[in-house]
């Protein structure tokens, strides 16, 4: 019997981591996928929701498999965690530094690249896909999309004064550029920028066309929100729902609402990937599990796999199964982590002492040993485990980030000096007296109760009931949970579609993206809340120290660190999020799959392209 490799608690080290005119949208249809002679069912208790196209809900789940279905990017991450120009797709470009200080990126595309229908992918695929996510059309059908602001002429085209975006520029069949505004420079991002993939506008925008006569590419008349609406939003056979022509290794071949099981085909069209990589795996399907039955599930075959699994418990169970010999395993620093999230605008915890308050609520030293069973950290501001400012400077984050140890009498202090100090008739709180504490807002009392939005069959869930919703009773506060399904807790959280703000307070987790935009995680532009921004935070100083992270040289590390730790000191004082525990993600799956090399920027959606099932 192997020996468990255990990642220990660190108590002690923290006493304080997302389009050409022709062809009919109807009449697309996908490659006939080859006979299926492999199938992969990964589990996943986050619930698959029928958004398969960017501008919508984004589980995390969703999100791989647009992925799957996405190719051909301009830019793209490696395995060994950087940005490189994908040779695939991009055989050739160039860089130009204007002499206004701006920077024009000229990419030339591959001949012989095409969508999973058949039709030929070109320049104006890729120049459409900036116009589409950059255009107030897609803002009106209620997508939400954070791309082109560092572009010049972005501004122009986005306020719809405008059909011509002035900085991409359409200059062949197979050649566009894009120009990046001189005030954005330096970024310390720079190559993630001009990261773009195509997308089919003879699906998504027919009979729109797009023209360049030297001042920037030009939408026609023809696209308008009325066709956006037609082609992306129809229940049928809108794309959001079901993007049947796409350019990745894989294709949509299902979405099952009634079980949360969606499944995709190899697209045998596609080329391959920056290092070759085709996917061999004919069919993957995801399927919702519930964590206390998914270990059963893998046992007895009902599932192949399972990714991104924490907690204790679980993680044990899948060692045990490992000992037995009935699956493999890898395991990596989760490059995020589990976490309570506030709506920072309205109700309670809009206001930074009701949320400093909760934490000092909760004890968290012992909720994440209790959650993670030794297999992870605690966290004290807006890192992973895994993120390398953080390994670099785990001992300078020690001392200077508050680790707001359990203590009710600073979480009741934080309630009075943020005014929480009347009862329900508007005179003064009597501690034993009044159960809930009330503060004038706006000429009203509010009362301190926080609504909480959490999930089914979630240990984390059951955790917080346990050990912070009594607690929090004891100085004048009330949390009152509320089980909803995922998807729509995402609604609340995103605000998206939904009459009025309910829940302040939601519970769950976040892996990081690769580029870690804090400019547009915590902008006061309305533009990015509920997208980028979903705590819905504005507070100015966070939002300029992030803006002057962004100005980092790209080769100034030292300098991109300082300034990093200094948003993690205002974070950490504002705490629109609880981070709960980053702990050691495990991958549990069938010994017949091999050559599944997951990592802890390199996951599931990555690392299954490179894997194949034996026999």
């Amino acid at each position: 019997m192997r020996k468990r490799m255990l990642v220990l608690f660190l108590i002690a080290a923290f006493v304080v981591g997302a389009i050409y005119a022709g062809g009919d949208a109807e009449a697309a249809t996908a490659a006939p996928a080859a006979a299926v002679k492999d199938v992969v069912v990964l589990g996943s208790s986050t619930q698959v929701n029928g958004d398969f196209f960017d501008g919508w809900t984004n589980s995390a789940t969703n999100a791989y498999l647009k992925q799957l279905m996405t190719g051909y990017e301009t830019v793209v991450w490696t395995k060994e965690g950087r940005y490189v120009i994908n040779p695939v797709a991009i055989p050739s470009y160039d860089v130009v530094t204007n002499a206004d200080g701006s920077k024009t990126y000229t990419f030339e595309i591959a001949t012989n690249l095409t969508y999973n229908d058949g039709s030929p992918i070109k320049a104006q695929d890729y120049v459409f896909s900036i116009l589409y996510a950059a255009s107030p059309e897609a803002v009106a059908l209620g997508a939400n999309y954070g791309t082109g602001p560092e572009y010049v002429g972005y501004d122009d085209f986005h306020d719809g004064l405008t059909k011509t975006f002035s900085g991409i520029r359409l200059l062949g069949d197979y050649s566009f550029s894009i120009t990046i505004k001189a005030s954005e420079l330096p970024y310390f991002f720079d190559l993630s920028l001009v990261s773009v993939d195509p997308i089919p506008m003879h699906v998504l925008a027919p009979g729109v066309t797009i023209t360049d006569t030297g001042k920037g590419a030009t939408l026609s008349a023809a696209y308008t929100v009325d066709l956006l609406r037609k082609t992306i939003l129809d229940p049928v056979n809108g794309y959001r729902y079901k993007p049947m022509v796409t350019s990745g290794p894989y294709q949509f071949e299902s979405y099952n609402p009634a079980d949360s099981t969606a499944s995709v085909v190899l697209n045998p069209r596609f080329l391959g990937e920056y290092d070759g990589a085709k996917g061999s795996i004919g069919r993957l399907i995801i399927k919702l599990t519930n964590t206390a039955t998914q270990m059963d599930e893998l046992r007895t075959g009902q599932i192949d796999m399972l990714h991104g699994i924490s907690g204790g418990t679980q993680i044990n169970r899948g060692l045990d199964m490992y000992d037995e010999n009935i699956v493999n395993y890898a395991f990596y620093p989760r490059y995020g982590y589990g976490k309570i999230a506030f709506a920072c605008d309205f109700g309670p915890t809009q206001f930074d002492h009701v949320r400093r308050a909760i934490a000092y609520s909760l004890d968290r030293v012992e909720f994440a040993r209790q959650y993670t069973g030794g297999f992870g950290i605690l966290v004290h501001g807006y890192y992973g485990a895994s993120m390398w400012e953080y390994k670099q400077n785990a001992s300078k984050l020690d001392k200077e980030l508050n680790t707001y140890s359990y203590n009710l009498q600073k979480a009741e202090q934080e309630l009075i000096d943020g005014g929480w100090t009347l009862n329900k008739d508007g005179k003064p709180f009597q501690k034993g007296v009044d159960a809930i504490r009330h503060k004038m807002v706006d000429g009203k009392l509010m009362p301190l109760v926080i609504e909480w939005a959490n999930t089914a069959n979630n240990p984390v869930s059951d955790l917080i009931s346990a050990m912070l919703v009594p607690e929090v009773k004891n100085i004048g506060m009330q949390i009152n949970g509320t089980t909803v399904d995922f998807a729509v807790l995402l609604n609340h959280l995103y605000k998206e579609g939904i009459d009025a703000p309910v829940y302040g307070m939601f519970n769950l987790g976040t892996g990081f993206a690769t580029t870690q935009a804090y400019w547009y995680y915590y902008s006061t532009d309305p533009e990015y809340f509920g997208t980028y921004n979903t705590n819905f935070i504005a507070d100015k100083e966070l939002e300029a120290i992030a803006l002057d992270m962004k100005k980092t040289d790209p080769t100034d590390l030292a300098g991109w660190v300082e300034k990093w730790i200094k948003f993690e000191k205002r974070w950490n004082y504002l705490l629109p999020d609880i981070p709960l525990y980053s702990d050691m993600y495990h991958d549990f799956f069938n010994p017949r799959i091999v050559g599944y090399e997951p990592s802890s920027t390199w996951d599931w959606r990555y690392a299954i392209v490179r894997a194949r099932v034996v026999k």
